[in-house]
C-alpha cells in the first residue's frame, strides 16, 4: 500500500515537471485561480490607490508592493501577460463605473 502512494507521488511529480518544462502550467486550474486572484488583488489595490486620498505613505507603499508582486507573478506564469493586464484594466473600468 505504501509503495502505491510513493509511485503516485512520483508520477505526479513527473507530470508536473513535464508540464513546467512544456510551459503548460499556465493551463492548470490552480494556476488559473491564482492568476485570477492576483488580477483581483491588483484591481482592488489600484482602485484604493486612485480613490483613497487619506492613505499614509506606508499604506500607499504596501499597496504598490502588492501590485508589483502580483504583476510579477502574473508575468511569470501567464501565457499572455498583456492580455492579463487588459483584463485588470477592464475590471477596474467596471468598478469605476459602479
Amino acid at each position: 500500500m505504501k509503495n502505491l502512494g510513493v509511485k503516485n507521488l512520483r508520477a505526479r511529480k513527473q507530470r508536473v515537471t513535464e508540464q513546467l518544462r512544456q510551459e503548460e502550467y499556465s493551463e492548470l486550474p490552480t494556476t488559473k485561480r491564482l492568476i485570477a486572484s492576483c488580477r483581483s488583488d491588483v484591481a482592488a489595490a489600484r482602485l484604493t490607490l486612485s480613490s483613497n486620498r487619506t492613505l499614509s505613505d506606508a499604506q500607499r507603499n504596501q499597496l504598490w508592493l502588492l501590485v508589483d508582486s502580483r504583476e510579477w507573478f502574473i508575468r511569470m506564469v501567464a501565457k499572455d501577460y498583456s492580455a492579463e493586464l487588459e483584463r485588470i484594466d477592464r475590471e477596474l473600468e467596471t468598478e469605476l463605473m459602479r
